[in-house]
């Protein structure tokens, strides 16, 4: 049940971070000649954090689906070296997010 649950998460979780990438695409169209370069990067630098989100979400979802009981959907069926590329994707995505954020605190 806990890793129904962590993949349900893990679902919701990439579709907040698509809604949210998807308003900031619009706040960048819509306001590319008004606003100033200082917030087209910072409106940048959140689509890239959302993007990196989705892809770490989306990495522990597929490894969160191979761990549920056989029979669903690719339960079961990676090979191992799969499930660790997958969980090292994640991981790396989730300390490059957590030292990005230690070094924008910083400045």
């Amino acid at each position: 049940r806990s890793t129904a649950l962590w993949g349900c998460a893990l679902l919701l979780g990439i579709l907040r971070s698509l809604r949210i990438l998807f308003q900031l695409r619009r706040k960048l169209s819509q306001h590319k000649c008004s606003t100033s370069p200082q917030r087209q990067q910072k409106l940048r630098a959140q689509v890239r954090a959302e993007v990196l989100s989705i892809l770490m979400d989306t990495a522990d979802l597929c490894n969160a689906i191979h761990w549920l009981p056989p029979g669903f959907l690719w339960a079961g069926r990676f090979p191992p070296w799969l499930v660790g590329l997958l969980g090292t994707i994640s991981s790396l995505i989730g300390i490059y997010q957590a030292s990005r954020g230690a070094n924008s605190e910083a400045a």
